[in-house]
């Protein structure tokens, strides 16, 4: 009723501008009632109007309008569908801001499954040949189906994030046989939750701070170096302290903690490679069940 009622206002007010060519002044009169749509907080009115005209005129400012209007309205993945319309008509910096922000609140889900099956995201059948589509944030279920045989599987997809899944159907019912039933295919198992990510950051940060320590303590050995040298240079600038001088303990004590900071700082360096390398190691090799994997962040 309420979509009945804006199109009656629309053709209404497209009685009122007679004076104008009729393609042109539906145009703008269709504009006008979306815009007034939008002040009055009736976003889905206003962008049905805006899908209206995209359907008619495939205008880029059609396109962004129901990409932000989905935005504003929580439909993330309608958002990004025409956000990416948007951007590929009209290269906008606004526009390309706002599709990144929007897929950043989205994940990305891979199916893996022979090519002829037909794969069902939360009910949503995919194209044909498309493996792979952006979802919101949450747990999706994922089907496949061929002649009646069917597997699922349920993945949890972070935002930001990319899963993968790989789903094989059961093998095919033999014949029943008049002596014995045939026994019924066994399901597959589900898949197992995938490894936890926190040993990756723990490995970054103490990698991060193994390698800041060995920064600070190397600039104190540094400082520790120059001041011996300069002291000693003090003592006798002709030998030094090659020849034990008065003062010559100090310089003694403050080159000792020059090399005893410089073997800290070489320690916390190589502490801080084998995090790096260990972290390294554990993403790679990072246990992700027997279905469900984890790719990288984009």
């Amino acid at each position: 009723m309420r979509l009945l009622g804006v199109c009656l206002a629309v053709l209404l007010a497209s009685e009122v501008a007679r004076a104008e060519p009729p393609r042109r002044g539906m145009r703008e009169q269709t504009i006008q009632a979306a815009n007034r749509a939008v002040a009055e907080h009736r976003l889905a009115d206003a962008r049905e109007l805006w899908r209206a005209l995209w359907e008619a005129e495939q205008a880029p400012e059609a396109a962004c309008n129901i990409g932000q209007l989905s935005s504003r309205m929580g439909e993330l993945v309608t958002a990004r569908e025409y956000l990416a319309i948007c951007v590929h008509l009209d290269a906008n910096e606004a526009h390309r801001i706002e599709l990144a922000r929007v897929e950043a609140r989205l994940g990305r889900l891979i199916v893996r499954a022979d090519p002829d099956v037909t794969v069902r995201v939360d009910g949503r059948e995919l194209e044909p040949g498309v493996r792979e589509t952006w979802v919101r944030a949450g747990d999706h279920l994922v089907e496949i189906e061929r002649a009646g045989r069917r597997a699922s599987a349920s993945v949890l997809v972070p935002a930001g994030e990319r899963r993968q899944v790989t789903l094989e159907l059961p093998p095919e019912r033999p014949e029943p046989r008049p002596e014995r039933p045939a026994r019924p295919a066994r399901r597959p198992s589900p898949p197992h939750a995938p490894g936890p990510t926190w040993p990756m950051y723990v490995g970054l940060a103490g990698a991060a701070t193994a390698a800041v320590a060995g920064g600070t303590a190397l600039a104190l050995a540094e400082d520790r170096r120059v001041t011996a040298v300069r002291r000693a240079n003090q003592i006798s600038p002709m030998n030094g302290c090659a020849v034990p001088r008065p003062g010559c303990d100090e310089v003694t004590e403050i080159a000792e903690e020059h090399f005893t900071l410089r073997t800290v700082a070489i320690g916390a360096f190589i502490g801080a490679a084998l995090l790096g390398a260990g972290t390294g190691v554990y993403w790679y090799l990072q246990p992700d069940g027997a279905s469900v994997t984890v790719a990288r962040r984009w």
